[in-house]
Order: structure tokens, then C-alpha cells, then sequence
């Protein structure tokens, strides 16, 4: 971590391999033509890759920071360079903050400096708190549990706390910088360029002397009940081989239709929506994902096709019997495997040419579906509303939430046993309920303080 520091504040940059050197300017150059090529032809090649991958992630921090003299707001957003830079090695956890400090201005308000005899949790935590108490509510969206692959969780209100055991402890609150967390990102919402404040509901934390907790208002609006991972989008086999994913990807919004019918039987949707549009816009997020809208689009700065008529050519290519796309992909996966068939991901290339244009549309939101599963589980709520959460919610604990200051409503999980206090499980979608300050006004849902450690 600590080179990004250096190659970003070098005046001049001059690389050495051996005997040879080339300097940057010349090696950006180079370096932009291989990730265009990269980009249009996907070669599996693990060193190369990974290769392209963070030289470019280095160039393109070192290019954010010298855009920081005419722009003196861009050096103050150190949330860019933790993305970018969460991949690097680095022997200390400690320095993923340290050795980002020296490239922000005095004007940062970020009071911090390095000490190595803090844990790595009181590290992160005083990280976070440095950020909220300057506005930035963005830290809650890159902390969570949908980010851990491991969590603790902290001892009941019946056991004993002490400051060493506390000491070790990272609020669900504070990101997690260590590699072993999984940075998941969720889709980006119409509601902002990136997840940040909404500036008509101020923002209201206080960080009490507890170091981790966290005491702020919230509008609650409901318990989930249901939740449908999409477990098989994890599947090596399956990744691999583009006519079975289809197959099974078919079957699971088959089946996950069907449940969602179920809880609407004899009951209206709470915004008396139809319930299969409330379905399709709930599926991709309401279609307000950057991705989204550059696919769906059939020219530039139009809008995209709505997610409701883009289910139904999804319905009528792939979960028809007689359409297009499904029985293409059930001949492609009868076909014997032959080193002779030109293919892609177990589909032969001729498939890519032989669709109609419809059916190519049915293709392409198959794939956006497989995207968003791969982040993201299909809830429903006690009250019917419904949405995407973050991998491993849990029903009857988890409750929907807005956080005053947020522009997008989070998920809490409540630890029972008459524990006053909440985990943040990370942000979410749920269709009709994306704007924070009618949520607030609105007297169905019931506001007041929370306590999040």
C-alpha cells in the first residue's frame, strides 16, 4: 500500500525491470491499449489479468489525484482510493488507512495519525467515525455484514464487556478494509452518482463514548419474512457453461414467481400496483443501475426499456416452452462436448447470429439477472413489499429501515433477547419506498432512535 503513496505523489515516475526502464508516460499509453483489448476479447489468462487489473487500478488513482489540483474536492474523497485500492497487498491491515492519510489535504478534516499500538478494529472504527463526523454517510454503505465473510457477533447485555474484548471488536457500522471481506457492491441507484446523503433529511448521529456504538434516527418500515438466495449463481460448473445457467436461472424465476404470487393471493400489493409489475421491477432493482439503463437502451440518452415489458420478452424467449431462447439453449445442452465446436461457454458461436433481435434482448436481461443474484436476494416483507437485500438476510430478525441522512433505506437485524441494540446488515432495494423523506412523513412507519454497534 505504501507505493501507491509514493508513485502518486512522485513528481516523476520512471519504472525499472532489470536493465530496462520505461517511464509513465510511455507506460500509461501502453497500458491503455491493453486494457482495451482486454476488454473486448476476455481470454482466460489468471497472471495477465491480474496483471492488467492493478496497474491500471494504480493509473487510474495516480490520473484522480493530479485531476485534485483543479478539482481540490476530488483529493478530499478518500472513499475513491479505499475502492480502488482494497485488492493491494499489505502485510499491516492497520496501513490500508496509514498509508492513505499523506494524500489528503489539511482541509480534509480527517484528524488521524498513525498508531501501530491500536488494534486494527480501533484502527477502522476511529476511521469511520473521523468520516461521519464530517457528513459522510457513505462509510455505512461500504460497512455491513453483507460485506464480512466472518462476523462475531458481540457478547449479550449478560455477559461481561471489558475494553481488551472490545478492544478487537468491529462495528458493523465501520467498513472492514481486510481482504477477507467480500466488497459486494450494490447496484447503483437513480438517487445519486454513488451512495451518499440525502440533503432534504439531515443527517443525526452521535457517537457515544462507547467507541462501538452508534446512536442515530431511523424510520422502520418493516420485517422481512421471506428471502430467496440464488445460491446457484455461485457454481463454477454452472458459470462455465452458458446453456445450463440459463436452464437453471429459468427454473429458479419460475419458482420464485410462483412464491411471490403466493403471498400476494388474496391480498393487493401496498402501493395497489399490479403484482407481476411490482415483481419485474423489484427483480432488477427498479432498473436504476447504471448497467441497466447502458443494455436496455436501444440509443444513446434514451430511456431504457422498462423492466416490466423486459420480463415479459425474458417470459416469452426463456420460460415459454416454444421460445426462442430456451429451446436454443436446451439443444446446446444436449450437444456433446467436441474440441472441433467453436464455442463460447458451452454455446456454439452461431447461436450469437441466428437469434432475432427480441430474443437477443431475452438474452442479455438473462445475464442481468445473473449479475444482480449474484449480489443480491429477492425479499419479501411481513406487509408485502418487496425488494433486493444483501446476501445472508435473515427472515423474522432483519427489519427495513431508513437511516436519517441516507438515500437509500438499509437492512438491521435484531440481535433479541431484549437486546436494545442493532447490526447493520448493508443497503437495500424495495420497490415504492425509495425516498427517504416521504418515508419519514408518512405515518404508517414508525421513526425514532436506534443503536447500531
Amino acid at each position: 500500500m505504501w507505493i501507491v503513496q509514493e508513485a502518486l505523489l512522485a513528481k516523476r515516475l520512471i519504472l525499472h525491470f532489470g536493465t530496462v526502464q520505461l517511464d509513465w508516460e510511455h507506460f500509461e499509453k501502453v497500458m491503455i491499449l491493453i486494457q482495451a483489448v482486454n476488454a473486448a476479447i476476455r481470454i482466460p489468462m489468471i497472471s495477465r489479468e491480474s496483471f492488467v487489473k492493478y496497474a491500471w487500478t494504480l493509473i487510474e488513482v495516480r490520473d484522480h489525484w493530479l485531476q485534485s489540483d483543479s478539482h481540490p474536492a476530488v483529493a478530499d474523497h478518500i472513499t475513491y482510493y479505499m475502492h480502488q485500492l482494497r485488492r493491494r497487498s499489505c502485510k499491516d491491515y492497520r496501513d490500508r488507512v496509514f498509508a492513505l492519510l499523506g494524500l489528503l489535504p489539511e482541509s480534509s478534516g480527517l484528524n488521524i495519525h498513525p498508531d501501530y499500538s491500536k488494534t486494527v478494529a480501533e484502527v477502522y472504527t476511529e476511521f469511520a467515525v473521523a468520516q461521519l463526523k464530517r457528513g459522510n454517510i457513505g462509510v455505512l454503505y461500504d460497512a455491513g455484514l453483507w460485506k464480512r465473510k466472518a462476523f462475531q457477533p458481540p457478547c449479550s447485555r449478560g455477559e461481561q464487556r471489558n475494553q481488551a474484548s472490545w478492544s478487537d471488536y468491529l462495528p458493523t457500522w465501520a467498513p472492514d478494509y481486510r481482504p477477507d471481506t467480500s466488497f459486494m457492491e450494490l447496484a447503483e441507484m437513480r438517487f445519486g452518482a454513488y451512495f451518499g446523503e440525502d440533503p432534504r433529511v439531515p443527517l443525526n448521529i452521535n457517537l457515544s463514548t462507547e467507541s462501538y456504538r452508534l446512536t442515530t434516527q431511523a424510520t422502520l418500515i418493516d420485517i422481512v419474512t421471506c428471502v430467496q438466495p440464488a445460491l446457484f449463481v455461485h457454481g463454477e460448473e454452472l458459470r462455465a457453461n452458458d446453456a445450463l445457467m440459463l436452464l437453471t436461472c429459468r427454473r429458479f424465476c419460475m419458482d420464485l414467481k410462483s412464491i411471490f404470487d403466493y403471498h400476494f393471493v388474496n391480498r393487493q400489493c401496498p402501493n395497489h400496483e399490479d403484482s407481476t409489475s411490482v415483481f419485474a421491477y423489484s427483480l432488477v432493482g427498479g432498473g436504476t443501475d447504471k448497467a441497466y439503463t447502458e443494455t436496455f437502451a436501444s440509443r444513446a440518452n434514451e430511456a431504457p426499456l422498462d423492466p416490466l415489458s423486459l420480463w415479459k420478452i425474458y417470459d416469452r424467449h426463456c420460460i415459454s416452452e416454444d421460445g426462442e431462447i430456451y429451446m436454443a439453449m436446451q439443444r446446446e445442452a444436449r450437444l456433446p462436448v467436441s474440441s472441433n465446436r467453436k464455442a463460447v461457454k458451452g454455446v456454439g458461436i452461431d447461436f450469437y447470429s441466428s437469434i432475432s433481435a427480441e430474443a437477443s434482448i431475452a438474452w442479455n436481461y438473462h445475464h442481468h439477472i445473473i449479475n444482480i443474484l449474484r449480489r443480491h436476494w429477492f425479499f419479501v416483507t411481513d406487509d408485502g413489499y418487496t425488494g433486493l437485500a444483501p446476501l445472508d438476510t435473515t427472515v423474522e430478525t432483519d427489519v427495513l429501515a431508513f437511516i436519517d441522512g441516507a438515500n437509500v433505506p438499509f437492512i438491521l437485524r435484531d440481535l433479541g433477547e431484549d437486546a436494545s441494540d442493532l447490526l447493520l446488515v448493508g443497503p437495500c432495494y424495495i420497490h415504492g419506498l425509495m425516498d427517504g423523506e416521504a418515508v419519514k412523513q408518512n405515518s404508517t412507519f414508525a421513526g425514532g432512535t436506534v443503536q447500531i454497534i
